[in-house]
């Protein structure tokens, strides 16, 4: 059997973006965006729960360490941590009372804000950004309506969140301050009431903290419960209702700094009435629509502060079915979901209840909403953001004519192994640290090694080291795989990991159908090995299947990458 393809491809264009690498990076939130220094940013954000309560520990930390539970957040792609914490332990000196210290040694003898310090420190090793959010008060408290009561004035709150920041500022990865965690009934917005107005509250506590910390990240403003004015009927989510925003914008003294900040769940954390409605789930994006949709055409950028749900029924896979649409549909890719903690009565987890294992189910989800988050890391004393590969084309596909004819025994290969390519493995050192990246050629800085080799005749160039900014290409037969090192760190243990980015592109003229590589050292997922964007096969060899499509037609690039503990990347080789 015969079967010839008509392959039809017209003005197919990859634009390949270099990493960019900064002393320090300048976040800002306007038209509708968030930015680092100028690069378009995409936030996938979690909560740890636990420091702001009695215990004053990290959920988890009984169970596995700190470092194994970032390492776990790296190997699923979030990039930012919401970490709440209580007034009280910011002016008394409170000591965590549930943590494993022979997991975590590196915590014994530390009061809360300096298990939160030891969290900032590892995980901007990681690449995750911080966000500090005032949750509680006193951690036997439950969370308080308004954004003070009589044993904690405004002035008060003030005070302790400078002291904060003034610890913290400077981290690079300190993004983001939730100033207040979900306001709720009696707390107004646009009223006149400045006992109550919580819209007028949040600039006078921000523009405080800035005036006197000189902060450079963004501050989350959430939103309200009910409002007597510029607010629908339906029942609001703590922190849920940004309608009044409508008529009542908020701004602050230095510019480009509000994040817009919504909560939002599905009725395992409480059945809200329009849950049982009987249009139940269409009418959920006007009800989103009035409490954030909104605020995309406004003038700062959206981040869903809070959501989460326990998909458990058909009508919580509803919602989230009806949810994840309704934010692709308005471009919405920046979230912090609710929570890290497995042990979350009411909500998913992307880690099962071992604290050490992931949940499929949860991350399949949540990749839907942020598919490509943004990828820091450190190269030396500067701080990277890597771009990646965007691919456009003007065509709305490929055409396919076919006919069929009957042979013996005989089979016609014509494209298998060609390949065209000039400049393949040629290399350039820069000093700025940034990292650049195409099918033909590769930029590194010279705090990190680089790496080329071809199948076939080979040519290869090696320095020693594994240092944050290293490339690593290597080409067969029109495939660019491009690796480059983003972190390295030890675990707990004291072994040694490294975390790799990586790009497959065709560089060739002809699909390319099912390609599978083995890799060298020879290495399967396992405590040792952690990869996503590939699936192991079943192969003795290991051979590995690009998951992620069944072909990648010419100037296509996909992203995978990988964790291990080993010193330098995996040499790929296609079989």
């Amino acid at each position: 059997m015969i079967i010839k393809y008509l392959l039809v491809f017209v003005a197919l264009v990859t634009i390949v973006l270099a990493d960019s690498c900064y002393n320090s990076i300048d976040w800002r939130s306007a038209n509708g965006k968030l930015t680092g220094s100028g690069n378009e940013l995409q936030l996938q954000g979690i909560a740890w729960f636990g420091l702001e309560t009695t215990t004053y520990s990290p959920g988890g930390l009984q169970t596995t360490s700190v470092e194994a539970l970032l390492d776990i957040l790296v190997q699923t792609k979030f990039n930012v941590i919401r970490i709440p914490f209580s007034v009280d332990m910011i002016l008394n000196n409170r000591f965590p009372t549930s943590i494993n210290y022979a997991l975590n040694p590196n915590l014994q003898g530390k009061n809360a804000l300096d298990v939160i310090e030891y969290i900032t420190q590892k995980a901007a090793e990681r690449g995750i950004l911080i966000v500090l959010e005032q949750h509680r008060f006193h951690p036997a408290d439950y969370i308080p309506p308004l954004w003070y009561d009589s044993s904690y004035p405004e002035t008060t709150i003030i005070s302790s969140w400078i002291t904060l920041v003034n610890r913290f500022k400077k981290y690079w990865n300190l993004w983001g301050l939730d100033i207040k965690n979900e306001p709720h009934d009696p707390a107004t917005w646009g009223t006149g009431d400045l006992s109550t107005d919580w819209d007028k509250a949040f600039a006078r506590i921000s523009n405080s903290i800035a005036n006197a910390t000189a902060f450079n990240g963004v501050y989350l403003l959430e939103g309200i419960q009910g409002n007597p004015i510029c607010s629908s009927p339906e029942n609001n989510w703590w922190g849920g209702n940004m309608e009044p925003l409508k008529c009542f914008p908020v701004n602050l003294n230095q510019a480009d700094r509000i994040v817009f900040a919504p909560h939002t769940f599905c009725s395992s954390v409480f059945d809200q009435p329009y849950f049982n409605a009987g249009n139940y789930p269409a009418n959920m994006n006007q009800i989103w629509e009035n409490q954030f949709g909104f605020l995309t055409s406004k003038y700062f950028a959206v981040a869903i502060g809070e959501w989460g749900c326990k998909v458990n029924s058909t009508k919580n896979q509803n919602w989230l079915n009806s949810f994840v649409a309704y934010l692709n549909n308005k471009g919405i890719r920046n979230h912090l979901f609710f929570a890290l903690n497995p042990d979350s009565a009411d909500t998913d987890s992307p880690i099962n209840a071992d604290w050490k294992t992931i949940n499929q189910n949860t991350i399949n989800y949540i990749k839907l909403i942020s598919p490509s988050p943004t990828k820091f890391y450190q190269a030396g004393t500067q701080i990277c953001i890597a771009n990646g590969i965007s691919t456009s084309s003007s065509t709305s596909g490929l055409s396919t004519t076919s006919s069929t004819s009957s042979t013996t025994g005989s089979s016609t290969t014509s494209t298998t192994g060609s390949s065209t390519s000039s400049t393949t493995g040629s290399s350039t050192t820069s000093t700025t640290g940034s990292s650049t990246t195409s099918t033909t050629s590769s930029t590194s800085s010279t705090t990190g090694s680089s790496t080329t080799s071809t199948t076939g005749p080979q040519t290869s160039t090696t320095s020693t080291g594994s240092t944050s900014g290293s490339t690593t290409t290597t080409s067969t037969n029109s495939l660019v795989i491009t690796q480059t090192l983003s972190s390295s760190w030890k675990d707990g243990s004291g072994n040694s990991w490294v975390s790799y980015n990586c790009q497959i592109t065709n560089t060739g003229s002809t699909i390319i159908y099912q390609p599978e590589w083995r890799s060298n050292p020879n290495q399967k997922p396992s405590s040792t090995f952690e990869i996503w964007g590939l699936t192991a096969s079943n192969d003795p060899l290991i051979a590995w299947s690009l998951t992620w499509s069944n072909n990648i037609a010419p100037g296509q690039s996909y992203s995978f990458g990988y964790n291990i503990k080993l010193n330098s990347a995996i040499v790929w080789t296609r079989i």
